[in-house]
């Protein structure tokens, strides 16, 4: 077998496979993915919002932005495609081939532990909870909104609660 037999047996499919598993499972995942990073999905009609995440003791609060362990921006890519996620149970820029609350809030509770655990051993912070809020804002990232909270964790239960108009409307334990 000659270098360009061997080169072709190697990588024709290191591109084919993936390529294969996106057209039939609908999932995409860099670098097999055909997005062009999200730019044209967005105008100036798009609505856009932000995640503040705010640690709670006592009912004194503290925004958690200085306290992320990494630069927000990658911070929240990471949070947004590798935790919170779609809201569809197939999207084709999410690795998850289902969906459900169990899953959703398993994820979220992981997540959790791990920054709870950061906070605690690089910012010596810890809180009774850490809320989440959306806040939506401009092109500019200017706030137009007061931020509502969507979610928090209870550091004692160890439990992510879903939330809309600060109710609580899915608590999941097993």
């Amino acid at each position: 077998m000659t270098l360009k037999n061997i080169y072709k047996a190697t990588i024709i499919p290191l591109i084919v496979i993936p390529n294969i598993f996106v057209m039939v499972l609908g999932i995409e995942s860099f670098p097999y993915t055909c997005a062009p990073m999200f730019g044209h999905y967005i105008d100036s009609k798009t609505d856009l919002y932000l995640l503040e995440f705010e640690g709670v003791n006592d009912g004194k609060t503290t925004n958690l932005i200085n306290y992320l362990g990494k630069p927000e921006d990658f911070f929240m890519r990471h949070f947004f495609s590798k935790v919170y996620g779609s809201t569809k149970a197939i999207s084709p820029f999410s690795n998850k081939l289902s969906e459900s609350d169990e899953a959703f809030h398993d994820r979220m509770k992981l997540f959790f532990l791990h920054y709870t655990k950061i906070l605690k051993d690089e910012y010596h912070l810890t809180f009774q909870k850490i809320n989440i809020k959306a806040v939506k804002v401009n092109q500019d990232r200017k706030k137009l909104t007061e931020p509502k909270i969507i979610g928090f964790y209870d550091t004692s239960e160890k439990e992510y609660i879903s939330s809309i108009e600060n109710k609580t409307v899915k608590r999941y334990k097993k």
